[in-house]
């Protein structure tokens, strides 16, 4: 399906999965969380994340500075799983940096006529190969 990440002009329409497919291009793939924030997610945004503020404007002007502070900084979406419901869930591999082993992240998103609502986020560093019990892999 070929469509345009940035075009919110049926918001309202969207089902959840077409909401969180245009956020995922823009913030994931696109490595664009600006443009991904001011489209898809609500002013009034529910930040779940202790580490970070609430709010659309003050969660997106934390990930700039993140972003400016390591401008190598990659995610790799591995899946998407989508509830039933307004929940989707976003497993991906996180990296600061290229040296580094990174992280394996779950966001959970809601969404809500057209919107991204609220966010909580579950997160693993990614350890030594050589440290694990298994060879399963994180992802």
């Amino acid at each position: 399906m070929t469509f345009d990440p940035r075009d919110t002009s049926n918001r309202e329409n969207l089902s959840v999965r077409e909401v969180a497919e245009r956020f995922i291009r823009l913030f994931y793939i696109e490595d664009n969380p600006r443009d991904a924030f001011l489209c898809w997610v609500h002013p009034d945004y529910i930040q779940h994340n202790p580490n970070a503020p609430t709010g659309r404007d003050a969660t997106l002007a934390m990930m700039e500075a993140s972003i400016a502070r390591n401008p190598g900084l990659t995610h790799e979406v591995k899946r998407v799983v989508y509830g039933d419901g307004d929940l989707v869930a976003v497993h991906f591999h996180f990296c600061r940096e290229p040296d580094h082993p990174g992280y394996a992240i779950i966001d959970i998103l809601r969404i809500e006529r057209g919107y991204i609502r609220e966010h909580w986020d579950v997160m693993q560093e990614v350890p030594d190969p050589a440290t694990c019990r298994n060879d399963n892999g994180m992802f």
